[in-house]
């Protein structure tokens, strides 16, 4: 009778700890602490990526869009051509959308027009919360959608996601509408779940197949968004445009074979680079010129350099 009782007893102590430790972990997910805006401002000046006044002489357009999900999305619109030839930028979590800002002088040099935006809960954007792409293709879908409503229904354009930004992409390009000319993803995860089972293992090193299952529980009632759903790997194969992927191989915190399951799911026309050189989220910081000769034979192999 004792060993039950003790058996009973643990087991209580057990699933407390999983409870205690699905609120904790969801509410990390959900709030985890930002980079101040002006940290990232100076890291970016100082890396000579930023040039504030060369930035501001393209005169860039402040715009507040209204999100599909009911508040404001911060966005900067640079129109340097008369065309419309438009590229998209969606950066990673914690940063913001100066981080954006050396893409966007990459793909100007290459004759596109350009814009670049603060995901929810980033920078100067609305959102409580931040859902890795779950409510966060809904915005990039309201940044298009202001876009044409702007510019006119007949521009084309291509999206650039970095990190949480390319999982963005790909979830949106896969589950809402396959619009883009193409895609270009960089360091993007193929699943959160696998994401958060790797983290788990490293922090913890503990199984993580019950844990996730407790912090869905509170994700879905805290924000109603589920972990299980944010997953590329599920929906890449309806993107028939084509896709670049880049990833690092020394990224320690998304993995690079996620980009090379990616690659591996993707039906049709797609490239991939995986730089030996270069972090999480560094494969341009790290290979400038290489990035950009990759980007700019993707673009010429394919025919999507703007025309006019």
């Amino acid at each position: 009778m004792k060993l039950r009782n003790i058996a009973v007893f643990a087991s209580a102590l057990t699933t407390l700890a999983l409870v205690t430790s699905g609120a904790v972990g969801s509410n990390y997910i959900l709030n985890f602490k930002m980079r101040d805006v002006d940290v990232i401002r100076r890291r970016e000046i100082k890396a000579k990526r930023l040039d504030e006044k060369a930035y501001q002489a393209l005169n860039p357009k402040k715009v507040s869009i209204e999100s599909k999900n009911g508040y404001h999305i911060n966005a900067e619109i640079i129109k340097k051509y008369p065309h419309n030839h438009w590229m998209i930028f969606c950066h990673g979590v914690t940063e913001n959308s100066i981080t954006s800002i050396k893409y966007m002088n990459l793909f100007l040099e290459l004759g596109y027009n350009g814009v670049i935006f603060d995901h929810r809960r980033h920078g100067s954007s609305g959102g409580k919360f931040s859902t890795y792409g779950y409510f966060e293709k809904h915005d990039l879908e309201s940044v298009i959608s202001y876009l044409k409503e702007t510019y006119g229904f007949d521009l084309k354009f291509g999206i650039h996601g970095e990190s949480m930004g390319a999982a963005t992409m790909l979830l949106y390009a896969g589950e809402l509408a396959n619009e883009a000319e193409f895609y270009i993803s960089d360091c993007s995860f193929s699943s959160f779940e696998k994401v958060l089972t790797h983290i788990i293992g490293q922090k913890l090193q503990i199984g993580s197949g019950f844990l996730l299952k407790f912090i869905n529980i509170f994700l879905r009632i805290r924000s109603r968004f589920s972990l299980y759903a944010v997953s590329p790997i599920k929906v890449v194969q309806n993107i028939e445009q084509p896709i670049l992927f880049i990833h690092s191989k020394p990224d320690l915190f998304i993995p690079y074979t996620h980009s090379v399951d990616l690659y591996n799911k993707k039906v049709g026309p797609k490239r991939k680079w995986y730089p030996e050189y270069g972090g999480h989220a560094s494969s341009f910081n790290v290979n400038p010129v290489t990035y950009r000769k990759k980007v700019k034979n993707f673009l010429t192999e394919f025919n999507l350099l703007p025309q006019d």
